[in-house]
């Protein structure tokens, strides 16, 4: 006991230091998962079946709405790369569709709300105008759009591989997740992409 009469301030002090640690710690952690609940995250999925009319989704997990802008498909070949807007439906799509709205990808998705953006064979259409359809090795679907009060665009990817089996190509997803595209730099160069589809 007299030990601890002795060292009273020290030990104030460190009880202090303490203290002011473990407080420290506890607004990096509530402050990073304030700013993890602020990120927009999107996924884009495969729906039923593997091959060209299977759908693809676009999914809102963000807390607020994301306004899709931008729908962009990126065709791997042995040529290269072919890139190209898929904003818009194509004309065999509008036929099925009696709305304007309906006949473009661009709108707000709320949070946890899904959208249908149209098979992946409608979706490479455009592209398909500059490859042939059995030399292509991959597909890269890039969603861009607007969140809240970011300054700049908010942009997520996913690449699905394409082999053949038999007289038809199948797909399926090169990774598990969708890459969201956080990086400012990588996020201004959104900008030019989202020039390129208007």
């Amino acid at each position: 006991m007299q030990w601890i009469a002795d060292h009273s301030q020290l030990i104030s002090a460190l009880t202090g230091v303490g203290t002011l640690l473990v407080w420290v710690i506890y607004l990096q952690v509530f402050v990073s998962s304030y700013r993890r609940q602020l990120r927009a995250t999107l996924l884009i999925t495969r729906g039923p079946g593997d091959g060209l009319a299977a759908r693809c989704f676009v999914t809102n997990m963000s807390s607020g709405p994301v306004y899709v802008q931008s729908v962009i498909v990126a065709l791997e070949t042995p040529g290269g790369m072919v890139v190209m807007p898929a904003t818009e439906t194509q004309d065999a799509e509008q036929q099925a569709y009696s709305r304007p709205l309906e006949r473009t990808r661009q709108g707000p998705l709320q949070p946890a709300a899904i959208r249908d953006i149209g098979s992946f064979e409608h979706l490479m259409s455009p592209a398909l105008q500059e490859a042939r359809p059995e030399t292509v090795q991959a597909v890269t679907i890039v969603v861009l759009g607007v969140y809240g009060t970011e300054d700049l665009p908010i942009g997520a990817r996913r690449r699905f591989v394409v082999t053949p089996s038999g007289a038809r190509l199948r797909l399926h997803g090169a990774t598990l997740d969708t890459e969201q595209i956080r990086k400012k730099s990588e996020r201004r160069k959104l900008l030019a992409d989202l020039q390129r589809d208007q």
